[in-house]
C-alpha cells in the first residue's frame, strides 16, 4: 500500500471545486481518503487571479505513482480543469498535487518528491502539518 498526501486547490469557484474534488476521491475505488487538513485561504502565488482555498490530504493507494497521477488528472479535468501548456500560472477550478509520496525522496515521473515547495509556501507546509504521520 502506498501512503501519499495531496495539496487540493481551486481558485475558480473554490469551495465549490474543493468539495467536487473531495467527494471524488471519496467516490474513488482506487483512492483512500484518511485524513484531511483545515482549510487553508491564501494569495495567487506567481500569477494574477483570485485566492486559493487549498488542503492537505493523507491518501493511501494500491496504484502505482503514475497511475495515481493519471487518476487525480482524470478527476481535475471531471472538475473542468483547462491545462494551459504555455503558462502552468493560471487560474484553475480543480489542482490535485501528489506533494510526498511513501518516504521516498528524489524524481519520479518528473516530480521532485518530497515537493520542495513545501517549506517555501505556508498554504502548503501548514495543512500539510495537522495531518503528516
Amino acid at each position: 500500500m502506498n501512503r501519499f498526501y495531496i495539496l487540493i486547490g481551486s481558485n475558480i469557484n473554490p469551495h465549490e471545486n474543493v468539495k467536487k474534488g473531495l467527494d471524488l476521491i471519496n467516490e474513488s475505488a482506487e483512492i483512500s481518503l484518511e485524513a484531511v487538513s483545515s482549510e487553508f485561504l491564501s494569495k495567487a502565488v506567481g500569477m494574477e487571479g483570485d485566492d486559493f482555498l487549498n488542503q492537505a490530504l493523507r491518501c493511501n493507494t494500491k496504484l502505482d505513482f503514475k497511475e495515481t497521477i493519471s487518476v487525480l488528472k482524470n478527476m481535475e479535468a471531471l472538475c473542468g480543469r483547462k491545462r494551459d501548456p504555455d503558462n502552468k500560472f493560471t487560474s484553475r477550478t480543480l489542482d490535485l498535487d501528489i506533494i510526498h509520496w511513501n518516504d521516498f525522496v528524489g524524481i519520479i515521473e518528473g516530480y521532485k518528491l518530497p515537493d520542495p515547495d513545501i517549506e517555501k509556501y505556508d498554504y502548503i507546509k501548514s495543512p500539510l502539518s495537522e495531518i503528516m504521520i
